[in-house]
């Protein structure tokens, strides 16, 4: 059985073709550079993307807590009140006990 072999020259530029990308290397080169081209295009709208919503969680984080600061300032307000409301409350209720024990 005879062995059909492509001749030497023809093999060796096949391995060269191969090796170094082919005919179409210009081609493909120009595909990478686009596809790199666009994924840092895409890199460049993450990166604004992430600082738009940096500056959108800063100034809801702002409002948030200028609204708690508002709230426990209320609270501490009432909080005051109601400690000044329980004190004279225990003054009245001694007094109304050191009346009723005769002690006044």
């Amino acid at each position: 059985m005879e062995t059909m072999e492509k001749p030497v020259a023809k093999r060796h530029f096949h391995a060269l073709r191969l090796i170094h990308g082919g005919i179409n290397m210009e081609a493909r080169m120009t595909r990478a550079e686009t596809t790199i081209e666009h994924i840092l295009q895409d890199l460049e709208d993450l990166k604004r993307e992430v600082r738009e919503l940096k500056v959108y969680v800063d100034e809801r984080f702002r409002l948030f807590e200028a609204k708690m600061d508002a709230r426990f300032s209320a609270l501490e307000s009432s909080m005051r009140t109601e400690f000044r409301l329980l004190w004279a409350a225990n003054f009245a209720l001694a007094g109304i006990l050191a009346k009723g024990f005769h002690w006044i």
